[in-house]
């Protein structure tokens, strides 16, 4: 059985569909149909029950084609906290964990109504908290400066 930790995950073996060969003294290995195993390890994380680790996140998020950045900007959270998901430093929270497992559901099979939706939140929320950070105040009918409602 190959180790394939070239996907970045720690458990992946594969028995058979690999060609190994010898190359200027160096053991070079190809994948039969690379993109189509990618597919497979994915639906195998998005199925299982435990929590995503920080090592299924970044290949989820690879194979989705996203930055770190647009990926944060997708989920809701912040880019810093992607980055801790995927350096193993915090764990993925439950509403979290779900919403990843369905966006690559929806990459794989979806119209894309649900990365439009969050993505719809996602902005939302920012605007909303933009707003609670403005402070507005106003002048009352004694001239004095009072917090605007």
């Amino acid at each position: 059985m190959y180790h394939y930790t070239e996907s970045g995950l720690p458990n992946v073996f594969l028995r058979g569909g690999i060609i190994v060969r010898e190359i200027d003294g160096e053991e070079a290995v190809s994948i039969h149909d690379l993109a189509g195993l990618h597919r497979v390890i994915a639906q195998d994380i998005i199925r299982k029950s435990p929590t995503l680790t920080g090592d299924e996140v970044r290949f989820l998020r690879k194979e989705m084609g996203l930055t770190q950045s647009s990926f944060a900007r997708i989920i809701g959270v912040s880019e810093d906290t992607v980055r801790n998901w995927e350096k193993g430093r915090v764990a993925v929270g439950g509403p979290e964990d779900r919403l990843i497992r369905g966006f690559y559901v929806e990459h794989v099979d979806g119209n894309g109504d649900l990365r439009q939706i969050v993505e719809d939140i996602a902005r939302l929320s920012r605007e909303i908290a933009e707003d609670e950070r403005q402070m507005n105040f106003e002048e009352n009918a004694e001239g004095l400066w009072q917090a605007a409602a």
